[in-house]
């Protein structure tokens, strides 16, 4: 009988850490920090990374997640896509939540998988323009910052799929080709929606630093293992008996490094466990 009851509290108080981790790892705001180190620039300067925000709010208006952005005192933010979830059809929240960045630091977006598959697309683009940020749908810009001039690049879609071959003529494609040739003269920043695009090519190029979200950091967590469901990578994905290799965190090559943000929420099947949602800071730090 004292086993019993040693045994249902043990049962009793794991249900009550797992409710209490689901409600944490959807709800609580944390902050992570990364040092990337460059010889490519004179000065220090500090950039907030947010993804995946699918319509979250963090407080009215997501005026707790404006807070924390802005207690980090950012020079630059980023983007990288899905602000919105393809299949709600209301863009308030994304559209406000980048207006409400714009006040804090000038912000540069990419566009994720579900902007471009969004119902009315083309309301959505021109929403998001109007919010203030600098959209790069496929291009780049030079932008300043701490008295230095670095490049800023959004990459819509992965530019050397199979259909395309064997020239790739497409606007991705020429505009990598063009990033990577102006990126030679100084630190350049590339963002990314999906880190797919590192693991089937890019990671053979020259990327100083390139900037991703969409795995929502490997959704659930487990412990001494990692995330364990990553879009093309793991589980549900068609590849069932294979984790997922790119999920959070610093990724290098000979040739570029990668950085994955674990985002800010998850698409509502699919709630996060042990993997609360991120702020991303980052110093860029002359070497």
């Amino acid at each position: 009988m004292k086993k019993k009851k040693i045994l249902l509290g043990i049962i009793i108080l794991l249900i009550i850490f797992i409710i209490g981790d689901f409600i944490y790892s959807n709800n609580f705001l944390t902050v992570k920090n990364y040092d990337i180190e460059t010889d490519k620039t004179d000065a220090s300067f500090r950039v907030v990374l947010l993804s995946d925000l699918h319509n979250k709010e963090f407080g009215a208006d997501n005026e707790s997640l404006l807070t924390l952005v802005k207690e980090q005192k950012p020079d630059l933010i980023f983007t990288v896509g899905d602000f919105v979830t393809k299949f709600e059809r209301d863009r308030k929240v994304a559209c406000r939540t980048l207006k409400g960045l714009t006040a804090i630091a000038p912000v540069y977006s990419s566009l994720g998988n579900h902007e471009q598959s969004y119902y009315d697309y083309n309301g959505l683009i021109k929403d998001i323009k109007s919010s203030g940020v600098t959209l790069l749908d496929n291009e780049f810009k030079e932008v300043g910052v701490r008295g230095e001039t670095i490049i800023v690049g959004g990459l819509t879609d992965f530019p050397y799929y199979e259909f395309d071959a064997p020239d790739y003529d497409n606007a991705q494609r020429h505009f990598l080709d063009r990033f990577i040739k102006r990126e030679k003269t100084c630190f350049s920043i590339l963002l990314a929606h999906e880190p797919e695009f590192f693991m089937w090519g890019l990671d053979k190029k020259e990327l100083d630093l390139m900037l991703c979200g969409h795995t929502h950091g490997g959704v659930i967590k487990l412990p001494f293992i990692g995330g364990i469901l990553a879009p093309n990578q793991g589980f549900f994905a068609g590849q069932s008996n294979i984790l997922p290799k790119y999920t959070h965190g610093v990724y290098k090559s000979d040739t570029a490094t990668m950085l994955i943000t674990s985002g800010l929420s998850s698409e509502k099947f699919l709630p996060r466990f042990n993997n609360p949602p991120e702020v991303c800071v980052i110093d860029v730090n002359s070497d």
